[in-house]
């Protein structure tokens, strides 16, 4: 397993692996763990942006084979070896085995959101410190409808501020409707 800052090199090594096709996010992390296979990395996960937003893909033939959890538990040391205090990911609660590896690390759902009738995230924080602590404190604001209105109309606003906020620079970013994703608030 490697962790290495996010060059041009590792770009083009994830591209021609595709790992980072499906995850483009990977791209504008400011570093990653990466696990290779006969020269071919077989799977990656990366952090970046102010919210030290983690994103992770496994190439499709390694499935299944324990990769995810092996990769993004090395990525969560890291970060604390690093002094990160905190990291947050997005995760869909439909993708069980992305749940459940997460929920294994430590990551604990803050709040949902329900971009639209098909892109739901559940946005999850592992904590480190105090300052981890008290960004959990203002990100559980949005677990109310309150606080999840407010965020639909921030993300309206701001919306070609997501890569640089969150390390997200996926093909298609979430366009966020605001009625959706008030009517849609379930409160974790």
């Amino acid at each position: 397993m490697q962790v290495e800052k996010t060059t041009r090199k590792i770009i083009s090594e994830l591209q021609k692996s595709k790992i980072s096709t499906e995850m483009k996010s990977l791209e504008v992390s400011e570093w990653i763990v990466f696990e290779k296979e006969d020269d071919e990395i077989v799977g990656a996960a990366g952090i970046g942006g102010m919210f030290h937003t983690s994103s992770i893909n496994i190439s499709k033939k390694f499935r299944g084979k324990g990769y995810g959890g092996k990769i993004q538990g090395k990525l969560v040391s890291e970060a604390k070896d690093r002094k990160y205090s905190f990291i947050t990911v997005f995760v869909d609660p439909r993708n069980e085995s992305s749940v459940k590896m997460h929920d294994g690390l430590g990551y604990k759902t803050i709040f949902r959101i329900h971009y639209s009738d098909e892109i739901i995230q559940d946005v999850k924080i592992i904590i480190f410190n105090f300052k981890g602590k008290m960004i959990r404190k203002i990100l559980s604001a949005f677990n109310t409808k309150i606080g999840i209105l407010f965020l639909a109309c921030f993300l309206k606003i701001s919306q070609n501020l997501f890569k640089k906020i969150f390390a997200y620079d996926e093909i298609k970013v979430p366009v966020a409707n605001i009625k959706t994703i008030f009517t849609k608030f379930e409160k974790i």
